[in-house]
């Protein structure tokens, strides 16, 4: 887990830093492909959440272990932003050839199922689980 959240870490600072480097230097493709890693990358930390509440829904906690070390846990200390990078990347690159229609597809069809579980997984969540403990923290309850 330390392995992938530090690599988590390294990878929002370079993106970070090659997005305000190229929006600097006025050169905005560059710089708008460097803010949609960026993007994909924040929103990782989010789905990561929502990754561990549908499986622990789902599944009733199949491989996952309380110190972090069950093999579900291992595979989402990487798995909650290497998919966000990667489909950030084939959306990048798709948009430079033109050859390539269906990946242009794919990508898009990818990027709207990926927004429709996040916005699902958060209105679950929040109505099920974060919204009555935060108003529970509120009300002194």
């Amino acid at each position: 887990m330390d392995i992938g959240f530090s690599l988590y870490g390294l990878l929002m600072l370079i993106a970070a830093a090659a997005t305000y480097r190229h929006a600097a230097a006025k050169r905005i493709n560059k710089h708008k492909a460097w803010a949609l890693r960026l993007y994909a990358l924040a929103i990782g930390s989010w789905l990561y959440r929502m990754d561990y509440g549908f499986w622990l829904q789902l599944t009733n906690g199949f491989g996952h272990l309380h110190n972090f070390e069950g093999p579900f846990d291992r595979v989402m200390s990487f798995f909650f932003y290497v998919p966000n990078l990667l489909v950030a990347e084939v959306f990048i690159r798709s948009r430079n050839y033109k050859i390539f229609p269906l990946l242009k597809l794919f990508s898009a069809v990818l990027l709207l199922s990926m927004t429709a579980f996040l916005l699902l997984g958060t209105y679950y969540f929040t109505r099920l689980y974060w919204g009555p403990a935060i108003l529970e923290w509120f009300s002194g309850v």
